[in-house]
């Protein structure tokens, strides 16, 4: 399955390598942690665009980057426009189920810390659909790129217990519901908490 399949099925297969757990992020989106508002302030006049001082833009993460497990390897593509990413995903080998998937994402720096806000691309959403956000803390360089998500355990125990605030869907601790500012105050504080941002996905320049 294609990376952006990935959820909280992660925490079964993590022994088995990350390749098999980039798995059912489109398909079971309630296995995971998403934000109805994006991580950075929309442009009032073209929500394509974001205008947000805390938007960067870095060209090393364009490119090709993959990673391979179990006779599988998932061909991560990223092109930008805008100030935009864009993300394909394709897989190759004979341990693939050759599923592909096409989002866009918008990186965005908090303090020393970047983070990609991957959504679907706008065509996909219908004009009374809300496009859920995931946010990954993002590390890369010339030769290699992890993303890593919010944990959707410790977020779960976490509200439970009262020891964090983030608003999220009644019975869902899945899906936020925080404004922006909230949840980049959220990042901003547990960006170097790895109980928060666990399980990093590792990509190697192709």
């Amino acid at each position: 399955m294609s990376f952006f399949s990935f959820s909280r099925r992660r925490l079964v297969l993590k022994a088995v390598g990350i390749g098999l757990a980039l798995i059912a992020l489109l398909v079971l989106p309630g296995c995971w942690v998403s934000s109805i508002s994006p991580l950075y302030e929309e442009s009032s006049i073209d929500h394509l665009v974001p205008e947000d001082h805390d938007v960067a833009f870095d060209q090393t993460l364009m490119g090709s980057w993959s990673v391979t497990d179990d006779k599988c390897t998932t061909l991560l593509t990223i092109a930008s426009k805008n100030k935009v990413y864009d993300l394909q995903s394709t897989e190759q080998g004979e341990g693939c189920s050759g599923d592909k998937s096409h989002r866009q994402a918008t990186l965005v720096k908090l303090d020393a810390y970047y983070f990609l806000d991957v959504s679907p691309i706008a065509e996909d959403v219908c004009d009374m659909c809300l496009a859920k956000h995931d946010i990954f803390l993002v590390k890369f360089d010339k030769t290699t790129l992890s993303l890593t998500p919010i944990d959707s355990d410790w977020l779960k125990k976490s509200i439970d217990a009262k020891t964090v605030t983030l608003a999220t869907l009644a019975g869902d601790t899945d899906t936020i519901t925080a404004s922006s500012t909230e949840l980049k105050a959220f990042c901003r504080k547990f960006a170097e908490n790895t109980e928060v941002f666990r399980y990093a996905m590792m990509f190697k320049r192709k």
